[in-house]
C-alpha cells in the first residue's frame, strides 16, 4: 500500500483501519493513541452543527461536515479494533481512546476495551467551558487507557500525572476537522507511555494531532484515514515548520 504521506518517520495511509492494522505484524507497537468515531453522527444536523444558531448567536457554519462511519457502524467498528489492538501490542504497552458525547459511550468502550486488552484508567479531559448542551453542559471527554498484560505497564511520566487534565478545548474552523483534539492533550499520553524511537498509531487520525505529538517527542508514527480532505489536512499540519494549527 502507497503512503499518502511519509517523511521523518511519520507515515499516513488514505484508507480504512481495516486494511492497514492487519498488515502489522503481532506485538510490533508501541503505543495505540487515537479518537475514533463515537457513533454520534456528529456534525451531521446535531447541536455540534447548529451550536451558534441554538445559542441565539450568528450561525458559523451552514453546511454540515459529518464524520465518516459515526452512525451505528461505529459500535462494531470500535470493538473490532480494540481486538487488533491487542494483537498489535507488546506486553506492558498502552491503548489511549478519546470519547465523549451525550450517551454513556465512554461506558460501552471501558467493558470492551477490558475484554479485549485490559483496562487500566479513564483520564477526564477538562475542556476548560467550551462544553455543549443544556442544563450539565458537557465540559469534559474522557480518555480510556488500556494496558496489554503481559509485562510492567512502560510508565515515563513520572509519578506527578493527575487523572484529569486541564487542556482547553478547540472550537473548530470552518475548514477544520469537527471534533479536533489539541496537540497538547495528545503530548499528554505520548509522554506517559512512548520513549523516542517508540511506534505509536493512529487508525482514526483525523486532523493529525496525535502525528505531531508523535513528531515532536521523537516517535516513529504510522496513521490512517478513510477522508482524504482531513489526511490532507493532517499531513499538510505536519509540513509545518511550527507545527501550531489545531485540527
Amino acid at each position: 500500500m502507497k503512503p499518502y504521506y511519509d517523511c521523518d518517520g511519520i507515515t499516513l495511509y488514505h484508507a480504512k483501519a481495516e486494511d492497514v492494522l492487519p498488515q502489522l505484524s503481532d506485538a510490533s507497537i508501541d503505543f495505540i493513541l487515537t479518537d475514533p468515531p463515537y457513533g454520534h453522527n456528529n456534525n451531521n444536523g446535531d447541536l455540534a452543527h447548529r451550536r451558534e444558531r441554538a445559542l441565539g448567536l450568528q450561525a458559523e457554519y451552514e453546511e454540515a461536515r459529518p464524520i465518516a462511519n459515526d452512525g451505528p457502524e461505529a459500535n462494531e467498528l470500535v470493538q473490532w479494533f480494540f481486538k487488533e489492538a491487542n494483537r498489535l501490542l507488546k506486553p506492558g504497552c498502552c491503548c489511549c481512546c478519546c470519547g465523549g458525547g451525550p450517551d454513556p459511550q465512554f461506558a460501552r468502550w471501558s467493558l470492551w476495551m477490558d475484554e479485549a486488552i485490559g483496562f487500566k484508567q479513564a483520564v477526564v479531559w477538562d475542556k476548560g467551558g467550551l462544553g455543549m448542551g443544556w442544563h450539565y453542559r458537557r465540559n469534559y471527554e474522557m480518555v480510556l487507557v488500556a494496558e496489554k498484560p503481559g509485562a510492567a505497564c512502560h510508565w515515563y511520566g513520572g509519578n506527578s500525572q493527575a487523572n484529569v487534565v486541564n487542556i482547553p478545548g478547540i472550537k473548530p474552523p470552518a475548514c477544520g476537522h469537527p471534533t479536533p483534539k489539541p496537540v497538547e492533550l495528545m503530548e499528554v499520553f505520548i509522554r506517559c507511555h512512548t520513549q523516542p524511537g517508540d511506534l505509536v498509531i493512529d487508525p482514526f487520525v483525523g486532523g493529525g494531532s496525535s502525528a505531531i505529538a508523535a513528531k515532536l517527542h521523537g516517535c516513529r508514527f504510522i496513521g490512517c484515514d478513510v477522508e482524504l480532505k482531513w489526511l490532507e489536512l493532517a499531513a499538510n499540519r505536519l509540513r509545518q515548520s511550527v507545527l501550531n494549527f489545531e485540527g
